[in-house]
């Protein structure tokens, strides 16, 4: 449950039942326009939506925002504060999309989230008959002038060897190298960190023990079944390590980890552990992966634009073209056999026809794209 709460303390009452409704149902309401042959007139209804849990935990933060932002108004134009935010109009509202949220955020898809969020909101409200029907819109000048903060900021979501060197050479602990090489070396979210457990049907122990056995010596990549309750689409896949990156997990779980659990006496089975001292020798969360890349990418020098995130678009763009190469460096295999693979190793869905889907094309960067960046490095 999700419950945001005022400088004192205090819940908002119409948040609180919308949060609670969210972490209930998993549904939002969208308002969806009919038509009345009979009358010739066009009707409106509410019509339910499922949504994931990424996007309530997205929906959330923009909501809070907004609530935010309501006593700063509250407090310098006495308008209504976050407990009566029924009470804000569509102009007031639509003026925080076009105006507030514009000027702070640097993407159209950003603002598209937090209009969503408030339209989530406002339509949930409508529901309850708590207030009218309200149009939230991105005004065109409003998505011209977003469009140009985004042409101004694009870069290829693909970190070149030499940045991910550099990246590894600033991370300050054996724990912080082996999270970035999850990312471009196995293409895991920063949340799929956490399912990397010591216990359970699948664990890592096992593929420890199997690095030094005479019948896996020949052995160079280890699968390891990820657990649906740690993926984006709540489907279990198996993920592959080679023998390197095995190698260097294990040393972790022998000297830093061992050394937590003797400082801390805990039985945590992830394989991550927090060092912080509040927590320590607990799990880490979904987010560790991406604070330790945005300190480390900042030590490094990198491109302040870069997110954990864009770790995994290396790794399937990289997959993807060792997947079509054969050993002599030709094209061997067609390029929809190619983005199969990539999709069943990022945990996306294969589609009726059997054939990736059109979100894994997108993390796949053009051949020369990766080679200008790579040969920009290397001179």
């Amino acid at each position: 449950l999700w419950v945001i709460l005022d400088q004192h303390s205090s819940p908002p009452l119409l948040p609180l039942l919308f949060t609670t409704h969210l972490s209930q149902s998993g549904v939002v309401y969208e308002s969806r326009e009919l038509y009345d042959e009979s009358s010739r007139k066009r009707n409106w209804s509410l019509v339910a939506k499922d949504i994931s849990d990424n996007t309530i935990r997205s929906y959330v933060y923009c909501l809070s925002q907004f609530l935010s932002y309501l006593e700063y108004c509250h407090e310098s134009k006495q308008t209504p504060n976050m407990h009566a935010s029924s009470g804000c109009s569509e102009r007031f509202l639509n003026h925080y999309i076009n105006q507030k949220l514009a000027n702070e955020l640097d993407s159209s898809q950003s603002l598209s989230t937090h209009r969503s969020a408030l339209v989530a909101y406002f339509n949930f409200l409508t529901y309850m008959d708590v207030c009218p029907r309200y149009n939230l819109k991105v005004y065109r000048k409003t998505r011209q002038v977003m469009a140009e903060k985004s042409n101004k900021q694009h870069y290829i979501q693909y970190v070149s060897r030499h940045s991910r060197f550099l990246l590894l050479n600033y991370c300050e602990t054996l724990a912080e190298k082996l999270m970035m090489r999850m990312g471009y070396e196995v293409g895991l979210r920063t949340s799929e960190l956490m399912g990397l457990r010591l216990s359970g049907k699948s664990n890592l122990i096992n593929l420890f023990e199997k690095l030094d056995s005479k019948d896996h010596g020949h052995i160079n990549r280890f699968k390891y079944r990820l657990e649906g309750r740690y993926t984006k689409g709540s489907k279990s896949r198996w993920i592959y390590f080679d023998r390197g990156l095995l190698q260097d997990m294990k040393r972790y779980l022998e000297t830093e980890r061992e050394w937590l659990i003797n400082q801390t006496g805990s039985k945590d089975r992830s394989f991550f552990l927090r060092t912080d001292q509040r927590f320590k020798g607990t799990g880490i969360g979904e987010e560790q992966a991406t604070r330790v890349f945005r300190k480390r990418a900042k030590s490094a020098g990198l491109n302040p634009l870069y997110s954990f995130h864009d770790l995994r678009h290396t790794f399937a763009t990289e997959l993807y073209y060792e997947e079509l190469a054969g050993f002599d460096g030709r094209e061997t295999r067609s390029e929809s056999a190619a983005l199969i693979v990539v999709s069943q190793r990022l945990g996306h869905e294969i589609g009726r026809d059997g054939y990736a889907s059109p979100t894994t094309t997108k993390y796949i960067r053009m051949r020369m794209q990766m080679i200008e960046i790579e040969e920009g490095f290397s001179g």
